[in-house]
């Protein structure tokens, strides 16, 4: 778990701190959670894990019986830090790594697979907007307040025998807080000063007001929250021509919602949602509108749940910087399962329907090849897709269970897919549970990627670059992966151990591409001139990638007043499509992060937080020559909260103490925020 930190040289410059110190750190802890434990007596009383979950299966269960491995972040951890960007905090959860787009703002990554390959949902709702808009945004984790968030569930490894496309990394799921019996209300408001003046400060401001109209039947739930993080100046140093790094742009971002509940009896509930959001990151502003219905009913036989969900998102700036072409993507969907518990066999089915239609019309980009007979035909997409899945849940014994479940998807321009899951949990006594399983997933072509009518300028340049396009011969990507491992609880421990191995075939890929016009032919995925002499290339399927690795987690109450936490992860991410394997960027070998919270009086708590990233690649040729690697380096941050009254709390922290950084030498880099300073008032009501 233990490995090479940076340190802080003169300004900006990070320099490896020495193996030995990170190690003297280790031994320190491990001895003060010895120290801990032979000071609470023995630990022979088992901890039963009591978190509920509801992304593995479907339905809600205990952690340790679910069928997967899921972390939690719970609604305590979103209070104790700044969250303006949701990425940043699942960053620190065990098989989670950030990738960075040209605007530097964090992807989510789970187990060395892209952001790509992540669900993101919003109370079992998918939300994601990435593949859908255009390359390289950054708006998959900002479409709920921070403030409504109850929970937020990760599930690492594939999930598409429940979830479909997009889940062959697993799918983060953040579940809001119920409207409830009882009126309650709060507000937020905070801001991070940056310690360098040339650094952008951010600021935020939130509110949820929920209560019942009618007691018993009828409740409702208002939300609201806006957030902005300045533009940094000139916090990199000039290169030696002159030239010097941007930093991290402006991002502002605004949310509000409604929620109406409605519970005609004690069997039913029909809950319809509003949302509307705008973010504008750097100058690209999206904006999304999103409706939902959802029934949910306890019969004699089980439960149901029946959801219509709808949204649009417009990206009212287009790609391409320094242009304006807007366009505008819809998706509706009809979704529907139900849970039987089974006497005979002992066993508890989930099986439903998914129907999903998307609509993407871009005026600018889907308009065919410049020069072609079908040149500005249409300037819209389509596709459309259903699905039948069903699991069973059967429990062998007391001690046994295992999963079995398959997903057939149909996608209207590929066809049908199957996504078959086995997974088994025993427990071997009343501490230590040992998981393990096998999926198969499947990844559709975006509506951009498979439409051969849409185009974009690319290589660096509008006017003398490359043309890339889409292609309706590309195939959709497989998964399959494997995962062992074991989870304990006992006496004030608990944590787990998890190997797991991914193979990813047929990754969709435009990476082949160069506005060189007489190298251009030689390229496999190479389609022709634009009339001006511009080369064009076309999506393709050439990659495979391999992913293994081991996640490891342990946490602590030693007392009430203690809380200790930590976790690694090794992650070794490779393109196998070639002679020699290749890293993948942004996936450093080693992660860990390490936390401890203390109550020192009633009203006082006090939180630090570790997190340690070694080197990883950030640049990676397809030649294989001239990678770029940066070095490896660790951020500390301290945070305090101050009970004021009981509806009244103050918080504040340095972030960053250390304030170690780096300068952003090349356009594939990144900055880490230097030490800044973080102030919040929360009240409640």
């Amino acid at each position: 778990m233990c490995a090479h930190v940076s340190s802080r040289a003169p300004r900006r410059a990070a320099v490896a701190l020495p193996s030995w110190r990170l190690s003297v750190l280790c031994l320190a802890l491990a001895a003060a959670q010895g120290h801990v434990q032979a000071q609470s007596g023995p630990a022979n009383e088992p901890a039963a894990l009591s978190t509920v979950v509801v992304t593995a299966s479907g339905n809600a269960q205990e952690l340790r019986e679910a069928p997967a491995s899921i972390s939690v972040i719970t609604r305590e951890d979103l209070q104790m830090r700044p969250v303006q960007e949701l990425a940043e905090l699942l960053g620190t959860v065990e098989g989670v790594t950030l990738s960075r787009s040209g605007n530097q703002v964090p992807g989510v990554q789970l187990r060395g697979l892209g952001s790509a390959y992540t669900l993101m949902l919003i109370d079992g709702k998918r939300v994601n907007a990435t593949s859908a808009m255009f390359r390289g945004n950054d708006y998959d984790t900002g479409w709920v307040p921070t403030d409504e968030i109850e929970r937020i569930e990760i599930v690492r490894g594939p999930m598409s025998s429940l979830y479909g496309s997009d889940a062959i990394g697993g799918v983060v799921n953040i579940i809001t807080r119920p409207i409830g019996k009882k009126w309650r209300g709060s507000a937020r408001i905070e801001t991070v000063v940056q310690q360098d003046k040339d650094a952008g400060d951010s600021r935020l401001a939130g509110f949820s007001l929920a209560g019942p109209v009618v007691a018993d039947t009828l409740g409702v739930k208002l939300t609201g929250a806006y957030d902005q993080r300045d533009a940094d100046g000139n916090i990199n140093s000039p290169a030696a021509n002159g030239t010097r790094q941007a930093g991290l742009q402006h991002i502002r971002n605004r949310l509000f919602g409604a929620q109406l509940a409605f519970t005609p009896d004690a069997r039913q509930s029909i809950t319809a949602d509003v949302d509307t959001s705008r973010r504008d990151h750097a100058g690209f502003l999206m904006e999304r509108d999103a409706v939902s219905l959802r029934h949910k009913g306890q019969w004699g036989f089980g439960n149901s749940e029946l959801t219509f969900a709808a949204d649009e998102i417009r990206n009212l700036t287009g790609m391409v910087t320094g242009q304006v072409n807007p366009n505008k993507a819809s998706t509706t969907s009809l979704g529907g399962k139900v849970n039987i518990p089974v006497r005979w066999g002992n066993q508890f089915i989930t099986a439903g329907f998914d129907i999903r239609h998307e609509k993407l019309r871009d005026p600018a980009n889907l308009r065919g090849l410049p020069g072609t007979a079908d040149f500005n035909a249409s300037p819209e997409t389509s596709i459309g897709q259903w699905a039948l899945f069903i699991e069973d849940e059967i429990r062998i014994t007391d001690k046994l269970a295992i999963t079995l479940g398959n997903r057939f998807d149909h996608h209207e321009n590929f066809g049908g897919h199957n996504s078959p899951r086995a997974y088994a949990v025993y427990h071997l006594n009343d501490a230590v549970t040992l998981k393990g399983g096998v999926s198969r997933a499947f990844r559709a072509p975006t509506l951009l990627q498979g439409s051969p009518n849409w185009g974009s300028v690319s290589c660096g340049s509008a006017t003398v670059g490359c043309y890339i396009v889409g292609s309706n011969a590309i195939k959709p990507e497989t998964g399959t992966s494997q995962e062992l491992g074991l989870q304990f609880a006992r006496g004030i421990h608990s944590g787990g151990l998890m190997f797991f191995n991914t193979d990813l075939k047929n990754m969709i890929d435009i990476t082949n591409r160069t506005a060189d016009r007489a190298l251009a032919p030689s390229y496999d995925n190479f389609v022709g001139y634009l009339p001006d002499g511009r080369p064009i290339f076309r999506y393709q399927n050439i990659a495979s990638v391999r992913s293994r690795g081991l996640e490891a987690s342990w946490a602590a109450r030693p007392s009430a007043a203690w809380n200790l936490r930590a976790n690694y992860t090794y992650t070794d991410a490779k393109n196998t499509s070639g002679a020699i394997a290749l890293p993948l960027t942004y996936r450093p070998r080693h992660v860990a992060n390490l936390g401890a919270d203390w109550s020192a009086t009633s009203t006082l708590t006090v939180s630090g937080a570790l997190r340690y990233h070694s080197a990883q690649f950030i640049s990676v040729p397809s030649s294989g020559q001239n990678k770029v690697k940066k070095a490896g380096y660790a951020i500390a941050d301290l945070t305090m909260g101050w009970r004021v009254t009981e509806a009244l709390t103050l918080r504040g922290g340095i972030l960053n103490l250390t304030n170690k950084t780096f300068d952003r030498t090349t356009s594939a880099d990144f900055n880490e925020d230097g030490r800044r300073y973080y102030l919040a008032l929360h009240a409640k009501f």
